[in-house]
């Protein structure tokens, strides 16, 4: 293929994806009280949330809809993404494109369901906690709302590192050996994410983030170990 045949061809998918993240997003919209009375739960039963200006509902119900459709539309999105660069690969390497799109939109979906049920019943309560009570807090359901995607939205991508790895690893991009090499500076580097995303000084809350991404970069070795067993390393290439 030209290199304007591939570019077209790369418009076409992206405008296939958009397509069904449109779609999705629609039907997160029509049940957005259901998923924003979902997302209040993790919240003290004492505390309620409050709009500032007329758009906050508006830009709320956008959020939800926008996020949740881009999970409804993940399966489509990764078939999407791999049917492009597909054509570059093996025959024996395309066999895992239906395992590959199943396991990222579960991965996402599991990363999104972990923060929901384990990270923010902890987290939030302590983070609203700091002043014991001396003070009232009107919390925004704009502010709100944005933060919590936001944590459910880095644990779905943290949570895609299996899936990932194992790509990596067929294509003969990632190898297991300097991944072992470099562990203490993984963990190093996880232990900076995670404080940068829980910023108290809660050690709960530092090690219900932390905790995940240690265990999936050392899953991730053992994937990528598994996936080059599979097959010869000068086999992994691209065409």
């Amino acid at each position: 293929m030209t290199l304007i045949e591939h570019l077209e061809e790369l418009r076409n998918r992206i405008f296939i994806a958009l397509i069904a993240w449109v779609i999705a997003a629609s039907i997160a919209f029509i049940f957005r009280l259901d998923i924003l009375s979902w997302l209040k739960q993790p919240l003290p039963h004492d505390m309620t949330l409050y709009q500032f200006n007329i758009l906050e509902p508006f830009l709320v119900s956008m959020q939800i809809a926008g996020f949740f459709g881009f999970v409804l539309a993940s399966p489509i999105i990764g078939w999407q993404t791999w049917a492009f660069i597909a054509p570059g690969l093996y025959d024996e390497e395309r066999r895992w494109s239906v395992p590959f799109i199943i396991g990222t939109a579960i991965s996402f979906t599991f990363g999104v369901i972990f923060a929901r049920y384990v990270v923010l019943p902890f987290a939030l309560p302590i983070l609203l906690g700091f002043l014991s009570g001396e003070t009232n807090l009107l919390l925004s359901t704009n502010d709100y709302i944005s933060k919590l995607l936001l944590y459910m939205a880095v644990f779905g991508i943290v949570f895609e590192m299996p899936v990932l790895s194992f790509l990596l690893a067929r294509l003969g991009l990632v190898y297991a050996q300097p991944l072992r090499k470099y562990r203490r500076h993984a963990l190093v580097v996880g232990c900076i994410i995670a404080a940068a995303i829980t910023p108290t000084a809660d050690p709960i809350n530092f090690f219900l983030v932390a905790g995940p991404l240690v265990i999936l970069y050392e899953i991730s070795i053992l994937v990528v170990r598994y996936a080059q067993r599979r097959v010869p390393v000068s086999d992994i290439t691209l065409k």
